[in-house]
């Protein structure tokens, strides 16, 4: 089971997307824990992105949270959360 670590300026952009969307705050919440019980869970559709050291989770169809994996493996560290549109940012 993984560590989950919130970078700072994640818990603000949560704080930001959940006062925008109050009821995704729940499935936010759900997602966190069943990636931590199990990261591949299949409702989470965990998604290397190509050439890259990020990787994203469904909160749902159209809602992402972003993470790399810490250097030794054992967390994953959420830096974004917001729409499935940030994947030009990531690129």
């Amino acid at each position: 089971m993984p560590y989950i670590r919130l970078r700072p300026s994640f818990t603000r952009q949560l704080r930001k997307f959940t006062k925008k969307n109050i009821d995704k705050k729940e499935a936010v919440k759900e997602a966190l824990r069943r990636f931590s019980l199990d990261p591949d869970y299949p409702s989470l559709h965990l998604e290397k992105l190509s050439g890259q050291k990020m990787w994203t989770m469904r909160i749902d169809s159209s809602n992402r949270l972003f993470f790399v994996w810490s250097d030794e493996g054992d967390a994953a560290i959420f830096f974004y959360v917001g729409s499935h549109d940030a994947y030009r940012i990531a690129k």
